[in-house]
C-alpha cells in the first residue's frame, strides 16, 4: 500500500501543539495542573482509532496499537474505504494483505515511524512559544468539545478537541490554497473526521491469516485480478504496444474504468481530479491524439515503451510508460505502473 495512507503532516503535528498550548491555558487552570492532566491523558493512551480522508487516496480508516511510547505505534492497520487492500505494520513484520485473494507481500515501508501518524507525546512541544500567535489561532470553548481554527498564508484549519481529556477528535482542512502541494506527498491527510482512543481493536487485525499466501509480486496488482491486459498468447513486446495502444485511446475518451484497470496512477485519483479533467475535455483543452514513438524494451522485470501524447493546445507529452507483467492464477496479465518521467505508483 505505498500509495495508501497519510495523517496529520509533520506541518500540522507543530500546528496541533500550538493549539494544545492555547487550550491549556484558556480555560482559567493553572498551567501545571493542566499541562499534568494532559500529559497523563496521552500517556496512558493504549489505541487510537482514525477515520479521515487523505489528499490523493480518499477515505480512510486506520487502528493503532501503543506500549508506552505515544509518539510511536507498536502496530498500525491501515485500509482504504472500498478497497480490499490493507497495509499492516508490526514487530512481526510490514505487508500488505489483499482480503479479495488472500495474498501477502512483505513490504519496505514501514508507516510507524512516516510523519502522517499523529506524535501524541509531543503536542507540548513548544506550545508556550506558539501559543502567542494572535488572531491566526481563534478559540471557541464550549461545554464538550472546543474548536481552535489555526489560519495559516495557505490554509486554514480546524480541531475539535474533548474539552475533557483535552485530546485531539477530528480535524478539517477549511481552506487549501494548494491541494496539489500535499497531493505530491506518499500520504497527507486532509481530513480526519474522527479519532478514538483506547478501544480495543478488531482480534487478528494486525495478524498475517495463517492461510494467506505469501507472493513476491506487488500485492496492489492482486486487488482487481481481473483488470489489466489479458496478454494471451502475445510476446512482452506485442503486449505493452497493445497496452499503450488502449491506454492512451482511453486517455482520449477519457475512460475512467478502462484507464483504471490499465494504469494504476487512474486509481489514485480523487474525484476532484476527474472533475477538473472531465471540464477540460468539454472545453477543448483535453488530450487529442498519440504515437508510439519507440520499441518496447525491458530492464529488469519492469519493460519501457517510449510514447508521446498530444494535446488539444498543440503542447506535447513525452510518457514512457513502466509495464509490469503477472500472473495471476495461470493468467497473464500487464498493467502500466507509471512512467519514467513521472515515477511509480504501485
Amino acid at each position: 500500500m505505498r500509495s495508501k495512507l497519510t495523517g496529520l503532516t509533520a506541518a500540522a503535528v507543530v500546528t496541533v501543539a500550538a493549539i494544545v498550548g492555547v487550550i491549556v491555558f484558556h480555560d482559567g487552570a493553572t498551567p501545571a495542573y493542566a499541562v499534568e492532566q494532559t500529559v497523563r491523558a496521552i500517556r496512558d493512551i493504549k489505541t487510537v482509532y482514525m477515520k479521515g480522508e487523505f489528499y490523493l487516496q480518499g477515505q480512510f480508516e486506520c487502528w493503532m496499537r501503543f506500549a508506552g511510547n505515544p509518539d510511536r505505534p507498536t502496530h498500525v492497520w491501515l485500509g482504504r474505504e472500498g478497497y480490499p487492500m490493507a497495509k499492516i505494520c508490526s514487530p512481526d513484520g510490514v505487508f500488505g494483505l489483499n482480503n479479495r485473494t488472500n495474498r501477502v507481500h512483505f513490504a519496505t515501508r514501514d508507516e510507524r515511524g512516516m510523519s502522517w501518524i499523529p506524535k501524541f507525546g509531543s503536542l507540548f512541544k513548544d506550545s508556550l512559544r506558539q501559543a502567542g500567535a494572535g488572531d491566526a489561532i481563534q478559540v471557541s470553548d464550549g461545554n464538550d468539545v472546543i474548536t481552535i481554527r489555526i489560519a495559516t498564508p495557505q490554509r486554514e484549519q480546524e480541531f475539535l478537541v474533548d474539552a475533557q481529556t483535552k485530546l485531539p477528535i477530528r480535524f478539517t482542512t477549511v481552506r487549501d490554497d494548494n491541494p496539489t502541494q500535499m497531493m505530491r506527498q506518499t500520504l497527507a491527510v486532509k481530513n480526519l473526521v474522527e479519532i478514538r482512543y483506547n478501544e480495543e481493536p478488531p482480534a487478528g487485525i494486525f495478524a498475517k491469516p495463517t492461510d494467506a499466501i505469501v507472493v513476491e509480486q506487488e500485492v496492489d496488482c492482486w486487488v482487481d485480478p481481473d483488470s489489466g491486459l489479458d496478454v494471451g498468447e502475445m510476446s512482452h513486446e506485442e503486449a505493452c504496444r497493445e497496452l499503450a495502444r488502449q491506454a492512451c485511446q482511453a486517455m482520449i475518451d477519457l475512460d475512467e474504468a478502462r484507464l483504471e484497470s490499465l494504469a494504476l496512477f487512474f486509481r489514485l485519483w480523487p474525484p476532484q481530479i476527474w472533475e477538473q479533467v472531465r471540464q477540460m475535455k468539454e472545453a477543448g483543452q483535453w488530450a487529442q491524439s498519440y504515437e508510439i514513438t519507440g520499441e518496447p524494451y525491458p530492464e529488469g522485470d519492469v519493460w519501457f515503451l517510449p510514447t508521446e501524447l498530444k494535446m488539444a493546445s498543440g503542447k506535447t507529452e513525452t510518457q514512457t510508460i513502466m509495464i509490469k507483467f503477472y500472473d495471476f492464477d495461470g493468467a497473464k496479465r500487464c498493467f502500466s505502473i507509471g512512467s519514467k518521467e513521472k515515477g511509480v505508483v504501485d
